[in-house]
């Protein structure tokens, strides 16, 4: 790979990243597609930053359940909560019936998604054998 495609993966990750945790403190700002995307661009950017970012806790919190296919309750019902205030506010404030069907359709789409996606126990339950 050509060194400047490393260097804007880099830079495109990096950028990401910021974004993400942003979005940690606003809640109208998305988290978890930022970070995802930051997953993206750091694996094909540099292996040394790919392992540093996947140890990081946000990774562990935002991107690892998505990367596996499982989230907990808690993480769905965020989500869920979260999506759903940010569309409905974008309903409200946009005066155009075209765009509230296609908001609509968004929460249809995320609700459906969040069915798709396994349901992982929070704290798994410890069987002893006798």
């Amino acid at each position: 790979m050509k060194p400047i495609y490393r260097w804007i993966y880099i830079f495109l990750g990096t950028l990401f990243l910021v974004l993400g945790i942003i979005g940690v403190f606003l809640p109208l700002l998305p988290t978890t597609p930022f970070l995802l995307l930051t997953s993206f661009f750091y694996t094909r950017g540099s292996e040394r930053i790919n392992k540093w970012f996947r140890s990081t806790t946000f990774y562990h919190e935002y991107v690892k359940g998505f990367r596996k296919g499982e989230l907990t309750k808690k993480q769905k019902i965020k989500i869920i909560i979260t999506c759903y205030i940010c569309l409905a506010i974008s309903a409200v404030l946009v005066d155009h019936p075209f765009t509230r069907i296609i908001l609509g359709c968004i929460a249809v789409a995320q609700a459906i998604s969040m069915f798709i996606i396994k349901t992982k126990r929070e704290n798994p339950e410890i069987t002893i054998k006798k």
